[in-house]
């Protein structure tokens, strides 16, 4: 892994220049998203006061990633970097039934992580773990997830990206389209879990054979 203090330093400067130039100024916003965009000279004049930062995180990183070029888009989120596309000819908001899942082998843990659930779907659990040394618990939590697909000039495939922790700056073409579709959230695909052992209104708890 990088150098720890080299990767500290670097955050604390992400994080000074993003209190200092973020959100962008005299970019397009979508709104109520931190997703921002332009023609190319103006992200490119905002890109610049980003570029030295970029490239120090590609330095860092470069000699752990499987890439030839580790472009900003693949660097990890924890930095808080914004991501930059160019040439985007379009993209596509999406508002998505999902769910966070998580697997336990021990009931305490699912406590800790998840929250408290009824004395007798405690015993459930406990009992389906008892039952044999292949059995798991799995924990799902239902959300709705937004999710940005751009679509760059030249490119047959798009880049699917969660844009809600770092923001996203997009260098726009002439004929630039935005759908935006949150009004039309995406339905979840069927779930093959049934019967939940428990259920405390955040949290179900599925049985499960690893």
């Amino acid at each position: 892994m990088p150098d720890a203090i080299a990767v500290q330093s670097l955050k604390s400067d992400i994080n000074l220049l993003r209190q200092n130039i973020w959100p962008p100024a005299d970019l397009a916003q979508v709104e109520g998203l931190p997703i921002y965009y332009a023609n190319a000279s103006a992200v490119q004049a905002y890109y610049s006061q980003w570029q030295g930062l970029i490239e120090r995180a590609q330095d860092l990183y470069q000699p752990f990633m499987d890439d030839d070029v580790v472009d900003a888009v693949h660097l990890p989120s924890h930095l808080n970097l914004p991501l930059f596309y160019f040439s985007v000819d379009r993209i596509r908001i999406n508002k998505t039934q999902a769910k966070e899942s998580k697997t336990f082998r021990g009931v305490a843990s699912l406590i800790d992580k998840c929250g408290q659930f009824e004395p007798e779907q405690v015993v459930k659990m406990q009992h389906w773990l008892d039952h044999d040394d292949t059995a798991v618990l799995v924990a799902h939590r239902e959300f709705i997830d937004l999710r940005t697909y751009v679509f760059q000039h030249g490119q047959s495939d798009y880049t699917r990206t969660r844009f809600y922790v770092n923001g996203i700056v997009l260098s726009t073409v002439d004929d630039f389209v935005l759908v935006d579709a949150r009004d039309k959230p995406r339905k979840q695909r069927s779930d093959s879990y049934k019967d939940p052992l428990a259920d405390n209104q955040t949290w179900k708890i599925y049985a499960k054979n690893r």
